[in-house]
Formats: structure tokens, C-alpha cells, sequence
């Protein structure tokens, strides 16, 4: 944008007053004869005389910026589609952005004209321009949500190429200045995110290390001499906002042509299609007949094999991120970890002399010359040397007024437009009438004063969606997030828990049972069942009151427990008074013994039911951590054992399923059998050579009502591939992919993307539910047995008693 100067201001310079050009104009030669004048050179003269005086426009210059009141501000495009995310060709004549669901467009900001340049559904777009503003490197999922790296043509003269090829993701591409290094991020190597390298320019993988260095050299002495452009006339811009629709013929309006570059299918692109824009008419000495040629895209690469030439150049344990390359392209930047702290480090293209410059940023670029980082750290902006490390933060301050009405009106449009746009079934197909719905509520939004009160109104309304995975929640908003951890931090008197289970009995408390490797039964000494606990830090316990209510703030603290112990059986017995300094854990620490001593007991019961023929595994979650324990308790609860039960009972999901299933689903192909081993067991095989521990005996799997998301797709999978009986309740049917989006204040918007479908295969292959959507389509047991409360009291577990039941049907008998 323009700058519009401050009150006073001048609207052209006067020579006192004139800015000094970055880099002097060289003077120019005197005529030898200087006795006459053409009058057309006196015309030209003046055109030029006045073509400087334009350049020297104040609102053209950036470092008078900070001194303008108002700036002009202009819509590059308008019309129904949804377009975000912009980026600047280098020239700064074309915005790149996403239009509508996954389109990638490019705007020309002098003719306001959008070329489509690829169609596509991936809202996850990433791209950047090359320095030279030939090529695009675009980074986007295909439907099986795996992500490559392309390079397109900026023109559109040569049909995209995958450079990557990889069936992990690939994303965050960055050039060097000359085109010829590409620097990403791969998750190629232990799923995790790693620092790539490909050397686009064939020439250079082949280079020996002196013909390499003085690559590098020629790159740094270019690299020096890079300036940034200069500001562009905004009178030489057309208004673009007027060239937004066009009148045909008949009167009606219709949106400017839209050109289309490349295709959603990169294989069925012409590769003659040309950009009108790009003209055939530089001479050889590169003088332009009207306008110079640029660089044709990809000029001098070798692109097809490519992906066989990436290098891995960074190994820090974890993921990295914020890649950036210097524009020499022999360092490169990115985010890891340090230890336990996130930094920012640096790196040569080949792996060596990797060092730790400073806290991590958020990396948004590096500047032309490559000297400064620049990004945003703590919510600010900030540059980083990227030789010393060194960090300045750019101080900005501002003031907003906040008219809630219209904030909230503009909340629940940005709400609508995003589950209208990106909710993995159509309003339609949901057969609502959205635009109703959203004025409706857009009124209700309006009338809200509090951020509980518009999230409200925000959840009744996306809540016509009928779906699993949904919210939406400000971020000053009560009852969860930063709100409930101010207030935590603002009353830290949580109760502590000693492990026990207490009832109210004359004296004190009586303890009923305790937990195993909690503190009172690791202290010493051990508080056992049947002791009465009468004082905490010699204050006296309320029988009517919980146990907690007298560790209320003590958590983490030692505190004395005075109690006693009643007498044993025997004529001389007599009760002791007894006391014991311990430090009480938190209500998370108590809640994961009392898991772990669930899942012991239950798996002590199916040992008693089978005789010991039967393993059993709970598996609290879909995801790594809960998945590494399974696969370590796997040898220690079925190690032996005829037959496994598999528990995903009360898991709230996450995104293993298919992890798991490669532990379970396996098809034998081999045994092997070592020099005097047992020629008669034939399930032994090398556990080195696989990808997770097997198990191929007889199994079964427990589900119920409370297992959500992905516990109920491994339900559902464990069913349909017919790998045994699924015993329980009906899971709870909310099956669907999520993301999120934020709104203008922050707000947090749950958006789910990606429906789940059962295959036409296995179990299904036959029958009405194959093609079913798993939302609200809950997994149904092979045996419903329904778990009530009184049998939970009595610690009766039906439907583990049920799963041993039918496994034991399937075992030969001993």
C-alpha cells in the first residue's frame, strides 16, 4: 500500500528536503559539443526530468512510512470466493494465494486478473516463489494425505514435477537465491521431522569439493549485492477493485477471466500452455523488442530424479522446523530441540559443523543478503543474526477499539464460512439451510457480551452439523484452556492424595484399601487397612469431612500423619499410636496408580478364569506413548499364553489404529528354528526384523460406550477383518478427523475435515454396513453385554468375564 503523509507533509519533496537515493545515480557525461540542443532530447529530458520527480513521491518512501496518519487501503480481489494467505512475487507485480478450499491462484496487481494455476482440495497449501520469480515450490496433500513437494512454472510453460516422491510427508520449501538448492522438511526417517537438502542443478551433485567452494564462493560475492526493489508507483496500478467483474455484452457482470494454468491431475497438463503474459521477443543480446525475457522456468535443472538425490542433513532427536536457507544455500536455519528447550540452529547444506545460535523463533524468512533471521518470538517480532546469534525485537504498539457487536457478528461469519467451506460433508447433504441458519445466529452473536455467552450462541449453531468433534472456544472464555489455568494459578490449594481409601468412623477416618506405590504405601512406616488416621500435620481430621479436605494446598509438601493402629487379636493386644511424615501426590498421580492398578487386577482375573491360558492388555489411548506400552507389556501379559484379550474400553482415541493393527493382523510367512531349538514350536520368528511386536495366537477385543474416535475404527477394523470376537457395548459413534482453525481474536474453532468409511471388505463385503459412515455408526459388539453400576461396585466385570468365555471356546483343551 501507499502512504498517505502526515498532516503537513509535503506532497512532492523540495530539493532541501530531498531523500538520498540508497545507491547514487552515476552522473551524466557531458556532451563534447554543448553548443546547441536538439528540442526533442530537451522533450526527452523533461520526461525524464519528470519521470524522477514521480520517483521522489514521499509516499513511495518506506523509511518515511512510520510518519503517515493513514494508509490507502485496497481490495486485490472481491467476490464469494474465500482467498487467504498471500505471497509476493519477487518482482512485486503478483500475489500468489489460496482461493476456496485448496486452490493455488495468482493475481496480477496491475490488471487485477486471477490465473488458477492448480486446482486442488488440500487446505494445508504451502508455496513460495523462487528469488528469481520463475518457479513455485508448492507443498500439498494428495487423497491419501500425503504431502510432496512440486515445483510449477510460474507461467505455466512446463507441467509440474514431484520432486520429493515419498509416501511421508514433505513440506516447508525453500530456495536458494539462485534457484538451484532446495532446502525442506521430511518425515522420511523414524517419523520424525528432519532438515532436507536436493541440489535442483544436476551440475552441482556431480561438482568436486573446489569446484563446490567456489560455487559457494561465487553465490556469497552475488549474494552481497542484492538490493530490495523498489517501490512501485501505485498511479502505474490500476485499480484493481474496478477490475473485479466485467459487463458482457447483455449488461450482466461476470468475474474477469480466470486463466487456467495446471490441472488437478499434473499428468493430463499441456505443456505448451503459456501464460499470455510471458512474450517470445528478446533478442539474443537479451534487449528486449518491447520487454526483456525472464529466465525460462526450470532453465538448466534436472528435475525427474531429483527425488533420488535428497540428503538428510540434520539428526536432532525430535522434530525441527522453520527451515530456512541462506541465500548462498551452503547454511541452513531450523528450529529443534535442545536438551529439553526448543532453539534455533544452524547447519552446513551437508550435515557438518551444526551450532546452536540462540532461543528458538519462529522463522518467517531471512533478508536478501542473508545476514538477519527475522520472525516472531514471545508475540513479537524480532530479527536474529545468523552469525552471532544476536536478537532485536521490532517494537510495535498499537491500540485497538473493539466494538463487540461487530466483533462477534464478524466471529460467527468467519465460523460459518469455515464449516460451510471445509466440514467434510456439505450444509446440503447435512440438508440445512446454512444461509438461514447463519442470520439467525449472526443476530444471537450480536447480542452477546460475555465470550461464554458468544460461544454459546457459536456451539448452538454449528451444533445443527449433528456431529462428533466440534467446539468452538474463546480464548477468554471460563471453563477450560488459559482461563482454568489462571485460575489454578490464582488458588493453588488443590488436595493432595495419600493412596488411600477412607470411610468415617468414630475417631477419625478408617482406611479400607490402599493403592499400590502410592505414598502411604511406600512410607514407612506403611499405613495399612484398618488404621485409623486422626491428625493431619497435628490438626485434628473431621470424620464427616473426605481425607482430602485436610490435605487441601499440602500436595508435593511433607505433612505428619498421626493414626492409629488397632489392636490384634490376643488377650495382651492393645492399639498403638503411631505417626508418619510423607509427601501427598496430585489427583493426576493418584489417577494413574488406580489405572495401573485396574488394569493388574483385570489382568490377575483372566489368568483366574482361564487357568492361566489367556493374556490381557488395556490400552489407554490411541497414541505413541499408549501404543509403546502395549507393545512392552505384549511379552509380559502374552508371552506363554494361549490367547490375548485386547482392551480399548473407556479410550478416548487418538491415531494408532493402524499401528496396531500391524501388531495383530499378521499373516504368517515363515518360522525360523536356531541350532537345538524347538523344531516342534513353529510361531517363532526374529523380533529385530520387524516393525512391531506380532501376536498370531487367538485373540479377543472389549469396547463399550466410552470408546471414542479411534478406539472405535480399531474396533471396527477387529471386527471386519474377522481376527476374533468383540465383546461389550456399542462404542460411542463419534468418528471423524479434526482440525482446527482460529478466528480474529483468537477464538478456537474445532473443524472437522475427513469422514471415516467401513470397506467393502472382510466382514462387511456382503452386508449393509460396507460404505457406512462411522459417524454416528457405532462399533456393534459381536456380544453385547451390558456392565451396570452394581456390578461395578461388586467389582464384577461381565464383559471381561464374557471376552474369556468365548476365547476359551476357541483354545484345545488340556
Amino acid at each position: 500500500p501507499a502512504a498517505s503523509p502526515a498532516a503537513g507533509a509535503p506532497t512532492q519533496d523540495p530539493k532541501p528536503e530531498t531523500p538520498k537515493p540508497e545507491t547514487p545515480k552515476p552522473e551524466t557525461p557531458k556532451p563534447e559539443t554543448p553548443k546547441s540542443e536538439d528540442p526533442s532530447a530537451k522533450e526527452q529530458k523533461g520526461a525524464e526530468g519528470k519521470k524522477d520527480e514521480k520517483k521522489k513521491d514521499p509516499r513511495l518512501n518506506p523509511e518515511r512510512w512510520a510518519d503517515a496518519l493513514t494508509f490507502d487501503v485496497k481490495a486485490v480481489t472481491s467476490g464469494p470466493d474465500n482467498d487467504r494467505r498471500p505471497a509476493a512475487s519477487p518482482d512485486g507485480t503478483a500475489l500468489l494465494f489460496t482461493r476456496n478450499l485448496g486452490d493455488l491462484a495468482r493475481v496480477d496487481l496491475a490488471t487485477g486478473e486471477v490465473t488458477m494455476l492448480r486446482e486442488g482440495w488440500d487446505d494445508d497449501l504451502e508455496y513460495v516463489y523462487s528469488p528469481d520469480g520463475t518457479m513455485i515450490a508448492l507443498a500439498e496433500h494428495d487423497l491419501d494425505f500425503n504431502k510432496d513437494i512440486w515445483l510449477l512454472a510460474a507461467d505455466g510453460s512446463r507441467a509440474p514435477v514431484n520432486i520429493t516422491r515419498h509416501p511421508d510427508n514433505d513440506g516447508r520449501p525453500r530456495f536458494s537465491a539462485d534457484g538451484k538448492m532446495l532446502a525442506f522438511l521430511s518425515e522420511r526417517t523414524y517419523e520424525e521431522s528432519d532438515v532436507w537438502v536436493v541440489m535442483l542443478d544436476r551440475d552441482l551433485e556431480g561438482s568436486t569439493p573446489r569446484d563446490l567452494d567456489q560455487y559457494f564462493k561465487d553465490a556469497a560475492d552475488a549474494a552481497k549485492k542484492r538490493k530490495p526493489l523498489e517501490p512501485k508507483d501505485p498511479s502505474a496500478t490500476a485499480p484493481v477493485e474496478a477490475k473485479q467483474a466485467d459487463a458482457t455484452k447483455d449488461g450482466a457482470t461476470k468475474d474477469v477471466a480466470t486463466k487456467d494454468v495446471a490441472t488437478k491431475d499434473p499428468a493430463t497438463k499441456d505443456p505448451a500452455v503459456k501464460d499470455p503474459a510471458v512474450k517470445d521477443d528478446a533478442t539474443k543480446d537479451g534487449a528486449a523488442k518491447p520487454a526483456d525475457k525472464k529466465k525460462p522456468a526450470f532453465d538448466g535443472l534436472e528435475l525427474d530424479d531429483a527425488y533420488l538425490r535428497v540428503r538428510r542433513v540434520t539428526t536432532v532427536p525430535g522434530d525441527e522446523g522453520n527451515v530456512e536457507i541462506s541465500p548462498v544455500g551452503d547454511r541452513i536455519y531450523f528450529t529443534g530441540t535442545d536438551g529439553k528447550e526448543s532453539a534455533l540452529f544452524s547447519v552446513k547444506y551437508d550435515g557438518s559443523e551444526q551450532k546452536k545460535l540462540g532461543a528458538a523463533i519462529s522463522v518467517a524468512g531471512i533478508t536478501l543478503t542473508g545476514e538477519r533471521l527475522f520472525g516472531v518470538n514471545a508475540g513479537q517480532g524480532v530479527t536474529m543474526g545468523v552469525a552471532a546469534g544476536d536478537m532485536k525485537s521490532v517494537d510495535i504498539s498499537a491500540t485497538s477499539e473493539i466494538v463487540v457487536a461487530r466483533r462477534n457478528i464478524q466471529k460467527l461469519d468467519e465460523v460459518s464460512r469455515i464449516m460451510g467451506g471445509k466440514f467434510y460433508l456439505s450444509p446440503a447433504e447435512k440438508k440445512l439451510d446454512w444461509p438461514a441458519l447463519t442470520s439467525r445466529h449472526r443476530d444471537l452473536a450480536a447480542r452477546a457480551r460475555t465470550a461464554d455467552e458468544f460461544d454459546f450462541v457459536a456451539n448452538m449453531f454449528i451444533g445443527h452439523l449433528d456431529a462428533s468433534h466440534l467446539g468452538v472456544r474463546s480464548p477468554e472464555a471460563g471453563g477450560g484452556g488459559a482461563a482454568r489455568g489462571a485460575s489454578m494459578a490464582a488458588n493453588p490449594r488443590s488436595q493432595g492424595r495419600l493412596g488411600v481409601t477412607t470411610e468415617r468412623s468414630a475417631a477419625g477416618r478408617v482406611i479400607v484399601s490402599i493403592l499400590p506405590d502410592s505414598p502411604a504405601a511406600l512410607c514407612t512406616p506403611r499405613l495399612e487397612v484398618g488404621d485409623v488416621i486422626t491428625q493431619v500435620d497435628f490438626a485434628a481430621v473431621d470424620p464427616a469431612e473426605p481425607l482430602e479436605a485436610a490435605l487441601a494446598g499440602k500436595t508435593g509438601q511433607e505433612v505428619f500423619v498421626s493414626f492409629t493402629r488397632p489392636a490384634k487379636e490376643g488377650a495382651d493386644a492393645k492399639s498403638a499410636e503411631l505417626g508418619v511424615i510423607l509427601v501427598p501426590m496430585s489427583s493426576g498421580t493418584e489417577r494413574t496408580l488406580r489405572y495401573q492398578a485396574e488394569t493388574l487386577a483385570n489382568r490377575a482375573k483372566v489368568a483366574e478364569l482361564s487357568g492361566g491360558r489367556i493374556g490381557y492388555i488395556h490400552i489407554q489411548g490411541m497414541d505413541q506413548a499408549s501404543l509403546d506400552r502395549y507393545e512392552r507389556d505384549l511379552y509380559a501379559a502374552a508371552h506363554g499364553k494361549d490367547a490375548l484379550i485386547i482392551d480399548v474400553r473407556n479410550n478416548g482415541g487418538g491415531s494408532t489404529a493402524d499401528r496396531l493393527l500391524a501388531s495383530i493382523d499378521v499373516r504368517e510367512h515363515a518360522y525360523t528354528v536356531p541350532r537345538e531349538g524347538d523344531r516342534a514350536r513353529k510361531t517363532s520368528y526374529p523380533q529385530d526384523r520387524l516393525f512391531i511386536q506380532r501376536y498370531t495366537m487367538p485373540k479377543a477385543m472389549l469396547c463399550n460406550e466410552k470408546s471414542f474416535s479411534n478406539a472405535e475404527i480399531i474396533s471396527h477394523a477387529f471386527k471386519t477383518l474377522g481376527l476374533g470376537p468383540l465383546v461389550g457395548q456399542q462404542t460411542a459413534g463419534g468418528v471423524i478427523s479434526t482440525g482446527s482453525e482460529s478466528l480474529v481474536d483468537g477464538t478456537t474453532v474445532r473443524m472437522p475435515f475427513r469422514g471415516w468409511y467401513l470397506a467393502g471388505t472382510g466382514a462387511n463385503k456382503d452386508r449393509d454396513t460396507k460404505d457406512r459412515d462411522l459417524e454416528e455408526f457405532g462399533a456393534m459388539p459381536d456380544f453385547v453385554v451390558p456392565q451396570t453400576p452394581e456390578d461395578e461396585s461388586r467389582g464384577n466385570d461381565a464383559q471381561l468375564a464374557k471376552a474369556v468365555e468365548e476365547l476359551m471356546k476357541k483354545l484345545p483343551r488340556k
